[in-house]
């Protein structure tokens, strides 16, 4: 019985782990967009891991692009960050 229920678990589980790469480079990418600016690096990092958590399919090649498609998850961001 536990092996059925395990395996859903993991079949269900499996397109976000998929994901985690991809996610892990768009923050990455967005800490190096951002390296120039006054905030410091856990902000920074916070903010980048926030929005691309809500970027779900934007479609957009580059962070400023991301951040110009859901500028209501980039205020929020920034306030949960607290970058000022």
């Amino acid at each position: 019985m536990r092996f059925p229920a395990l395996a859903a678990l993991l079949l269900l589980a499996a397109p976000a782990v998929a994901q985690l790469p991809d996610a892990a480079g768009w923050i990455r990418r967005c800490m190096e967009d951002s390296a120039n600016q006054a905030a410091a690096p856990l902000v920074r990092m916070t903010y980048c891991t926030c929005l691309v958590s809500q970027a779900n399919d934007a479609g957009a090649a580059t962070i400023e692009a991301l951040e110009q498609i859901l500028p209501d998850a980039r205020r929020q961001c920034r306030e949960i960050a607290g970058w000022r």
